[in-house]
């Protein structure tokens, strides 16, 4: 892009030379020449360009609201974003300047809009810069049944006095109806004066209005409302739509907060007596808390006495209620109720106070009596507060406790939110005194804190005659199991007894494997014990976890040798690779058609593929491989679908190849809507003639749930859809029409006659035939002759195309005529080619390798992404980055930069190899993006590709040809 502003240096010299530096352009050119360079990814650059709006005055605001239109009539994002960023913009601190005047604008705006969804949208921008001034001009459409909740917004984003009583008299002039919104925005404004009329509204006879007054009400908290709404939470049972008890809550509340303290407690104390139904508890809860709130230590004897309510839920929130008030001496008090308490109210009181964090009631609960209560709920609530309050000094007396055969189950919970891995030497130590429960309790606590270094305990007690014991020592080994471990894993997973026994000494000799020092020796032991065992199938298994090459290999071997359910259990393994280097081996089985698994490793190649961690190119090329081999709808259909999750354009071309297929039209419809409108995670829509014609001609075949949703959906991207070209594409798959036989370089041609060069390009298409053809929809080299050349001549543009090589094989494609993007076979060591296709391989001065190897085998196909802007080119291969933004040289003449204009080739070097699905897009100047370096240099584009807008001087002597300046 540098290159490119500084090819227009000399060009601004000679026209500056003619007259000053002026703007000469129109207000609508200029407010179209910045809506066209949004939405800026950079944040500076996009400030320019709003500072820039804001510098066209009030004339320019007016055209650019006059651009927004209603939804559904045409195409005005550009215009909605460039507002919307105005306001955001002029919401910051010290941007009072741009705020005001942009508050200014959009009034004037408003009133002018026709259109009430326009007036919507102008009003839901004032949000950021509203002031008083605003009031006025809103006022007037708080009565307007479309615009009132946009300008209630408005209103409430001011929250100021005057706002809300703009509000006020708006809903005067409602009456006697009434407007949800307005009366819910007076609450929300806490506006006093409104209460009066307000209260009018209480007895409507539609619930919505009554719940909303009611709420209205409830935050403006006026003492005068008291009898209002109790008069209707007195009559209210539970659960009613008005919510009048919660409202009367919420009241109550804003009661006390503002010092209303007299007419808050009586509240409190009408609910109270009036919330003792079961139904109406969490009511009595708010009020208890209330109470406390606001009242402080009054509320205890309250809370005290609630504690012991028989509702669990009710008691619970009264002690969460009472757990921060008070000092020692109401922890003393609670506690002496606890002890005369029923058990469950025990219990739940003594959780409080350890929850509580007084250390005072220690002495009591240390008190052997209490931790041996014939209760349970009450030990395990004691042996909760005793841990809350002592930390890990309660361990001693949890071991022995536990080791008495108490609680077990309870107290191994609390150790496991306890301790960690240093002080499993506790466990350790109880656990060589223990037996049967409390033994086994020890055993998973070590596995679960990963305690490798008592293994060897793990490992003992896994023959234990005690099947509680022996199971929990099974439980335990993956937690301690080392890479050291592996033969004495295998050994018990060979000794299993039970299916939950296999399953974790599995596990164990996964993690063995995985974390052995020598993993090549970890599986040749595993094969060892495979070939000596009759149990292959719970080592087969384990395969997936051992994850590497040779155990794949192993696992593909034991497939296509054995039979049965050693078979089966290949399979299984081979479908549960963590990595698609499985799914070679899944080809392999649809491939030669095995009975009974081919149609389940087509299944799950195409799942393999689908959820792994590959570009969206590398999984097309990886789902067309195996569609070929597809039989029937069904298979073809699951193919197709996973396609419908990659949002590339060469996956929207497949897919559009199936539309005519009777078998999966349907399904071909939805993946090509699904390929090219825009995502949800925001990737754009695609675009063109191409992407036009498919989505049309899929509209008609889609079908199923919500057809007639995405039909709309569809014809709306498709009526909104700019008229542009798009991609075009240069193989027809039948011919080689669009080509031509190579000649000359770009340099020779240019000094040849118009005769000479006649004669010399027909020889060569003669010769052309004589090494390339197509067949099966691709272009085909023989090995032999000159490039293949296009027979037209490109700028900047993008290209898809998908080549493929031959062992040995050597290629490229030309931009421009010169050489090359670099495709090789990556085994050609002797000439460098292990770095991998794609790179800039004739450069000298810039970097002519790639960033990275991403060729897929020989044999199989590949795809290059390449993007040419003036000089620079970026390249993906295969949905990996190969070149970043690197200049291509001139081959011909490293004097004198690319040649602005040229052919596409593809490369004759000797090897057999193929080319298919070209595609091609050439880049308008309007797409050239500033890299972020330049952006922050200050460069900004001085040419908009078009005309001349924003130049001046004897314009008759240039012209715009092909976008540039001539």
């Amino acid at each position: 892009m540098r290159k490119y502003l500084f090819s227009l240096l000399s060009f601004i010299i000679v026209l500056s030379s003619q007259v000053g530096a002026q703007d000469n352009r129109t207000l609508e050119t200029k407010i179209a020449d910045i809506l066209a360079q949004m939405p800026a990814g950079d944040l500076v650059y996009r400030n320019k360009l709003v500072s820039e709006l804001f510098t066209l005055g009030d004339k320019g605001f007016a055209g650019l609201a006059a651009m927004v239109i209603p939804p559904g009539t045409g195409d005005d994002a550009a215009a909605r974003m460039a507002i919307n960023s105005m306001a955001r913009y002029a919401s910051q601190q010290g941007k009072e300047t741009e705020k005001n005047f942009l508050e200014k604008n959009l009034l004037t705006a408003i009133d002018a809009a026709r259109e009430q969804a326009v007036k919507r949208f102008l009003i839901h921008q004032l949000n950021l810069v509203i002031s008083d001034a605003a009031i006025p001009v809103l006022q007037k459409y708080l009565t307007d049944g479309t615009l009132c909740e946009p300008a209630t917004q408005a209103l409430l984003s001011l929250g100021t006095e005057q706002a809300a009583a703009a509000i006020l008299e708006a809903l005067k002039k409602t009456a006697p109806s009434a407007n949800i919104t307005l009366i819910k925005a007076l609450g929300e404004l806490h506006y006093r004066p409104a209460a009066p009329l307000l209260t009018q509204y209480v007895g409507n006879k539609d619930v919505s209005v009554q719940r909303v007054t009611l709420q209205a009400l409830a935050r403006i908290g006026d003492p005068a409302s008291y009898e209002t709404l109790w008069n209707v939470a007195a009559n209210t049972a539970a659960y009613e739509p008005t919510m009048a008890l919660s409202s009367f809550i919420t009241y109550l509340d804003k009661l006390g907060s503002e010092g209303e303290l007299t007419l808050c407690k009586k509240g409190v104390d009408a609910m109270l007596k009036k919330c003792s139904d079961p139904a109406l508890l969490h009511y009595r809860a708010d009020a208890v808390n209330l109470f406390a709130r606001y009242f402080g230590e009054k509320a205890l004897p309250l809370l005290y006495k609630e504690a012991g309510n028989p509702d669990k839920a009710y008691r619970d929130a009264v002690l969460v209620t009472a757990q921060k008030m008070g000092n020692t001496s109401v922890t003393k008090k609670w506690y002496s109720l606890a002890v005369k308490a029923p058990p469950e109210v025990k219990a739940d009181i003594i959780r409080m106070l350890g929850k509580r964090g007084d250390p005072s009631i220690l002495p009591l609960i240390e008190k052997k009596k209490m931790m041996d209560d014939p209760d349970a709920g009450v030990r395990e609530a004691v042996l909760f507060a005793y841990t809350a309050l002592r930390g890990k000094q309660a361990l001693p007396v949890l071991m022995e406790h536990m080791l008495a055969g108490k609680d077990i189950a309870y107290i191994q919970k609390i150790l496991l939110t306890l301790i960690s891995q240093k002080e499993l030497s506790y466990v350790a130590g109880a656990a060589e005194k223990a037996s049967g429960e409390a033994l086994a309790a020890c055993l998973q606590i070590i596995g679960a804190r990963g305690g490798t270094e008592y293994f060897r305990m793990i490992y003992e007690h896994c023959s234990s005659e005690d099947t509680v014991v022996r199971q929990a020592a099974y439980d335990a080994l993956p937690g301690t199991v080392t890479g050291d471990h592996l033969s004495e894993a295998l050994e018990l997973l060979m000794a299993a007894n039970s299916d939950k026994e296999v399953e974790q000494a599995g596990k164990a000799v996964a993690i063995a494997m995985k974390e052995s020092r020598d993993q090549q020796a970890a599986l040749e032991e595993l094969v060892e014990v495979m070939d000596a065992t009759k149990k292959k199938d719970r080592l087969i298994a384990l395969l997936p976890a051992a994850g590497t090459p040779a155990a794949l290999a192993t696992a593909e071997d034991l497939f296509f040798a054995e039979s049965g359910e050693t078979r089966a259990t290949a399979f299984r393994a081979i479908t549960q690779w963590k990595d698609p280097s499985a799914t070679y081996t899944l080809y392999r089985i649809v491939e030669k058609g095995i009975p009974d698994y081919r149609n389940k490793a087509f299944s799950a190649y195409v799942k393999m593929i689908s959820s792994a961690d590959f570009p969206d190119e590398q999984k097309l090329l990886k789902i067309r491989r195996i569609m070929p081999l597809a039989r029937g709808g069904q298979e073809k259909s699951e193919a197709i679908t996973a396609l419908g999750k990659l949002h590339i354009f060469p996956a929207l071309i497949y897919t559009g190849k199936f539309l005519d297929d009777p078998e999966v039209s349907h399904e071909a419809a939805r993946t090509v809507v699904s390929i090219a409108l825009p995502t949800p995670d925001g990737k754009k829509g695609m675009t063109g003639k191409i992407v036009r014609d498919l989505l049309t001609k899929a509209l008609p075949l889609i079908t199923g749930s919500e057809s007639d949703y995405l039909k709309a959906q569809v014809q709306d991207y498709l009526d909104k859809m700019p008229q542009d070209t798009g991609f075009v594409s240069m193989f027809n798959g039948k011919d080689l029409s669009g080509w031509k036989g190579f000649v000359a370089n770009p340099i020779k041609l240019a000094e040849m006659k118009p005769k000479e060069l006649a004669k010399a390009q027909k020889e060569a298409n003669q010769k052309m035939h004589e090494n390339w053809s197509v067949n099966k929809n691709s272009i085909v080299f023989n090995g032999k002759g000159q490039n293949l050349v296009s027979a037209k001549n490109y700028g900047n543009f993008e290209l898809w195309v998908d080549w493929r090589i031959t062992k040995g094989g050597d290629s490229g494609i030309y931009l421009r005529g010169s050489p090359q993007v670099q495709i090789w076979d990556t085994s050609r060591r002797n000439v460098g080619a292990q770095v991998g296709s794609g790179g800039l391989y004739n450069n000298k001065r810039n970097r002519s390798t790639p960033l990275k190897v991403a060729d897929n085998p020989i044999g199989e196909w590949n795809t290059f992404h390449i993007i040419m802007i003036d000089s620079i080119v970026t390249v993906w291969l295969n949905g990996e980055l190969v070149v970043d933004h690197v200049p291509l040289e001139n081959y011909w003449d490293r004097s004198i930069p690319i040649f602005p204009t040229g052919p596409i080739e593809l490369q004759a070097h000797g090897s057999n190899l193929a080319f298919r699905d070209i595609y091609v897009r050439e880049i308008p100047p309007t797409e050239y993006q500033l890299s972020e370096e330049e952006k922050a240099e200050g460069f900004v584009p001085l040419f908009n590709g078009k005309n001349l807008d924003g130049w001046v001087g004897n314009k008759t002597d240039y012209v715009v040809e092909d976008g540039m300046i001539v």
